[in-house]
């Protein structure tokens, strides 16, 4: 695949989101980029530069910034104004990313899954009220979630998280079936998927292609594993109504973190590399956009890196190292 059209502007911009198809940088008070169809002016100030990550609502009524290394979190109108601020445990918050995610619930309202209160437990809210919509008695495994993804059907959460001591590993959630039973959000078994299959390597890296899981592992395995589980130093994607690997290939360099981009696969360990998720193969790179050496969910201050220097909208992404923004169309 090549790319069909790509422009570069020099702007010192740390927090991009594509809202309405117009490219911002959030952070500095909804500040449009002069690149694809600038647009509208900045009608606000600006948020305080501990905010460094930033997600955008699939129906695009909701922008959440976050705090990456931190405890604080906004979620804002389309206009950037402030509907609601959270938080998550103060416990190792500065080792880890921000556990966050906003996505379409049943009922066409915009959801957030966060962890508002203990750093093991996930909370499903209503994101614009905050109306709980998870309480129960609980019982949460001890897990520090992060790295939340929900996939575009609205029906499975990821958290590609941690345990002690320290091992990067993924939990799989139905959240259909927690807004019913929300203690099935505290086994981080979970039983929608055979995690086991996932426990051979370090995960350092996970999202949704449609319902399907794809992951990426670090080079350096927990113990040998067994055939049919992830291998160390791969790629791989997980069919989840079939329960098994649909594709895994072995990586000369590790992916790192992974985006969904159209149909396939973007991964940000050090530049951006594209992925076919039909079946594993390098499309493209563009080895002059750095993104950081972040192969896991632990990062401490380093947060500016991954997926907070991209931003996906459709066929396109927006990439910034802080000085210099680019915008790369595979389809324009």
């Amino acid at each position: 695949m090549q790319e069909v059209k790509r422009e570069s502007v020099a702007w010192a911009a740390r927090t991009l989101a594509w809202i309405e198809g117009h490219l911002y940088d959030v952070v500095s008070g909804w500040t449009p980029i002069p690149l694809a169809d600038p647009g509208k002016p900045a009608r606000i100030g600006h948020f305080g530069d501990q905010f460094d990550s930033v997600s955008v609502a699939p129906e695009g009524d909701l922008v959440a910034l976050v705090a990456g290394p931190g405890t604080k979190g906004l979620l804002l109108d389309p206009l950037g104004f402030v509907e609601r601020e959270v938080n998550r445990s103060y416990y190792q918050a500065e080792a880890y990313r921000y556990p966050l995610a906003l996505f379409t619930l049943p009922d066409g309202q915009t959801g957030v899954v966060h962890c508002p209160h203990d750093y093991n437990r996930l909370e499903i809210e209503v994101a614009a009220t905050g109306e709980c919509l998870t309480v129960a008695e609980r019982e949460p495994d001890d897990f520090f979630h992060s790295r939340l993804a929900v996939s575009s059907s609205g029906r499975y959460l990821l958290s590609a998280g941690w345990i002690w001591q320290p091992f990067d590993c993924l939990a799989v959630y139905d959240l259909h079936r927690a807004l019913d039973e929300p203690g099935t959000l505290d086994d981080t078994s979970g039983g929608v998927v055979d995690l086991e299959r996932f426990h051979s390597a370090d995960i350092s890296g996970a999202c949704f292609v449609g319902d399907d899981l794809v992951v990426s592992s670090a080079d350096e395995p927990s113990d040998p594993g067994e055939p049919g589980n992830l291998g160390k130093g791969s790629l791989a994607r997980y069919s989840m109504e079939e329960r098994r690997f649909t594709w895994q290939v072995r990586l000369p360099e590790p992916a790192g973190d992974l985006i969904p981009l159209g149909e396939h696969v973007l991964a940000v360990h050090k530049h951006p590399r594209l992925y076919d998720a039909a079946n594993g193969d390098l499309l493209a790179e563009w080895p002059d956009l750095p993104t950081g050496d972040a192969i896991t969910s632990i990062v401490w201050a380093e947060t500016f890196a991954g997926p907070a220097r991209v931003a996906v909208d459709g066929t396109r992404f927006a990439h910034t190292d802080g000085e210099r923004v680019t915008v790369v169309d595979l389809q324009a």
